[in-house]
C-alpha cells in the first residue's frame, strides 16, 4: 500500500496529456468460483485510476475491499485491441492481502473487455483466471469514467 503513491506519480508522468487520457474507476460487484477453502464475498467495491494512452497501453492503481472482506491495493499494464466497439486484451499486476503468503504480493493477471456506454462512461469486465495458490478465478464488473 505505501507504494501506491509513488505508483500514481510514476502514471502521471508516464505520457504527455496530449497522447493520453485519465479514468476514474469505480468496482462494483465480482463473481467467484466457488470453494470450499475460504469464505468469499461478491461484494469488493473500490476506487483506482486509470491512464490509457492513445495507442491503447493502459497504467491502473487502485484501493478495494477484496474477496476476503481485506483492504487491498493493485496496480496493472495492460493493453487493449479495438474490436468493431469494444477493447478487448489483457492486464499483468500485482495485488495484495490475501491468505497465500501471508498478505504479501500476488501476481496478477487478466483479461479486460472494455464495452463503451457514452463518451465518457464505460463497463469494463475483467476475467481473472485461477491460478492454484495465487488467485480465484474471478469476473469483475466495474465503472470507468473519463474525466480528463
Amino acid at each position: 500500500m505505501r507504494f501506491l503513491p509513488l505508483l500514481a506519480c510514476a502514471i502521471a508522468a508516464s505520457a504527455p496529456a496530449a497522447e493520453s487520457t485519465w479514468h476514474l474507476t469505480a468496482q462494483l460487484y465480482s463473481f467467484h468460483e466457488h470453494t470450499t477453502q475460504d469464505d468469499l464475498t461478491n461484494t469488493t467495491p473500490g476506487l483506482g485510476v486509470l491512464r490509457r494512452s492513445t495507442e491503447n497501453f493502459m497504467l491502473g492503481a487502485g484501493v478495494f475491499r477484496n474477496s476476503l472482506g481485506r483492504t487491498a491495493g493493485y496496480a496493472y499494464v495492460g493493453k487493449q485491441w479495438p474490436l468493431r466497439r469494444i477493447l478487448v486484451g489483457g492486464i499483468a499486476g500485482v495485488t495484495h492481502h490475501y491468505n497465500f503468503n501471508h498478505g504479501g504480493l500476488v501476481p496478477l493477471g487478466a483479461a479486460i473487455v472494455t464495452v463503451p456506454l457514452t463518451d465518457s462512461l464505460a463497463l469494463d469486465l475483467v476475467g481473472i483466471p485461477r491460478v492454484t495458490h495465487y488467485t480465484y478465478a474471478t469476473l469483475n464488473f466495474s465503472i470507468s469514467w473519463r474525466f480528463r
